[in-house]
């Protein structure tokens, strides 16, 4: 009894399977599309990163950053600098007796240029007269 009812809804079992399957096809293929979708934001995002870190590289390893450096040391009058030392890829410098507009002078060249502060210590020694440690890598 079984078998002549399948026999006489053969037609429309054969339907009802291309059906699901064009159904799970149509799926499948959107699903795809979206993990391509997803694959390539994800390789573009990459790229952007990679090439962000190309400029701040061009950026920290200019060679003209070790002439810029080189300020620290006149910037301010030679009396007041009591210690400057500039190796590769470093200055050490140490200044003496600052007033504040001296000190400010200082501090924006320090933040205008790719500096990076390793050691920065400011002491009030008089009510107007500051000294200063920095060490600045690049």
């Amino acid at each position: 009894m079984n078998l002549i009812v399948l026999k006489r809804f053969r037609n429309e079992l054969i339907i009802l399977g291309a059906i699901i399957f064009a159904l799970s096809a149509f799926f499948y293929k959107l699903s795809a599309k979206h993990f391509v979708e997803s694959k390539k934001s994800e390789i573009i995002s990459s790229i952007n990163e990679i090439n962000r870190v190309n400029e701040l590289k061009k950026l920290w390893k200019d060679k003209k950053l070790s002439k810029k450096a080189n300020i620290f040391k006149t910037i301010v009058p030679k009396n007041k600098v009591k210690l400057f030392k500039k190796s590769a890829t470093k200055v050490v410098a140490s200044y003496q007796n600052l007033n504040i507009k001296e000190l400010n002078i200082v501090i924006k060249n320090i933040m205008n240029n790719p500096f990076q502060i390793a050691k920065l210590k400011i002491d009030k020694t008089a009510k107007d007269s500051y000294s200063m440690e920095l060490t600045c890598k690049w």
